[in-house]
């Protein structure tokens, strides 16, 4: 038996109330819920994801989902570093000899 990871993303579900939260927990896990912002994370897989934001979005208790793009943003900030992305300035502090 092999160990395969799945894909997963979350989706930010935008709700008029909260009392209806329970019934989001059909459509993939709930990771948090924000009362004062009146949101929900919600975490399932990624093949799921079109399908059931069509499916979610209908719900009257929903103003709008929309997916997390954390997956799609490159990570690998090492890179760029190296490009000259974060690249301090050489001379930021002369150095006085005198002293």
């Amino acid at each position: 038996m092999e160990f395969t990871i799945k894909p997963r993303r979350a989706l930010i579900v935008y709700m008029h109330s909260m009392k209806q939260v329970r019934q989001l927990k059909r459509f993939g896990i709930i990771q948090y819920q924000s009362r004062k912002g009146r949101y929900v994370v919600l975490y399932m897989d990624e093949a799921e994801v079109p399908a059931m934001t069509a499916k979610i979005n209908k719900l009257n208790f929903v103003r709008k989902v929309e997916p997390s793009y954390r997956p799609d943003v490159a990570m690998n900030f090492g890179e760029r570093v190296d490009k000259g992305f974060f690249k301090p300035e050489s001379n930021a502090f002369p150095i006085d000899d005198e002293d």
